[in-house]
């Protein structure tokens, strides 16, 4: 019976894992040969082969729009590799589906983007765009130029975007929040420690 068993779960494991792909960034994005893939907000890191999803903001970043280069995604090491083109820089995003509640392919698809940075940018005013390519958010931005600075914020803080207050990891144990009125930033809150 023991032989039984372990042979049972031996080949549901072949079976599970033999149907398991990565995600492919193609397929994400429906990509044709000349579409060029760019980061869709800046992406924080210390390590960059340990690059936290949920993009908590301390180290350097990869600027917002850009270009990137695909290398890899694994559905069971659960990691997202790329080459940043102009550094030829590898790095690497440890993605957690509980921690950003989305599956990799929903992360990919908004970490992401193939839309050329002119038009990423288009309808953020100069000073304001400054400010998102050195990764700051000051009272006054809107939202996309928020978006485009710090990403969308964790749904395991801040569930709906509809919602007047944003909430984001500046280092791992502190939090930073946003509040909007009116599509504008109000007022930030930084805590101390996480709530």
């Amino acid at each position: 019976m023991k032989r039984f068993n372990l042979l049972a779960a031996v080949i549901a494991g072949v079976v599970f894992c033999g149907c398991a792909d990565p995600v492919l960034f193609s397929e994400v994005f429906q990509q044709t040969k000349e579409q060029k893939i760019y980061t869709a907000y800046n992406l924080w890191y210390s390590d960059p082969l340990a690059m936290d999803c949920l993009n908590t903001q301390q180290g350097s970043f990869i600027p917002v729009g850009t270009e990137i280069e695909p290398l890899e995604t694994g559905i069971w090491n659960d990691e997202i590799r790329f080459k940043v083109v102009p550094t030829g820089k590898i790095h690497c995003i440890r993605f957690s589906s509980a921690q950003r509640l989305c599956t990799m392919r929903e992360f990919i698809s908004y970490t992401f983007t193939t839309i050329a940075p002119k038009e990423l940018f288009a309808g953020i005013p100069q000073p304001m765009l400054q400010r998102v390519l050195r990764g700051e958010v000051v009272p006054g931005m809107n939202e996309k130029a928020v978006l485009l600075a710090y990403g969308p914020p964790p749904a395991c803080r801040t569930a709906n975007l509809k919602n007047g207050t944003w909430i984001y990891w500046k280092i791992s144990k502190d939090i930073i929040r946003l509040v909007f009125r009116d599509d504008k930033v109000r007022t930030i809150l930084n805590f101390g420690q996480d709530l």
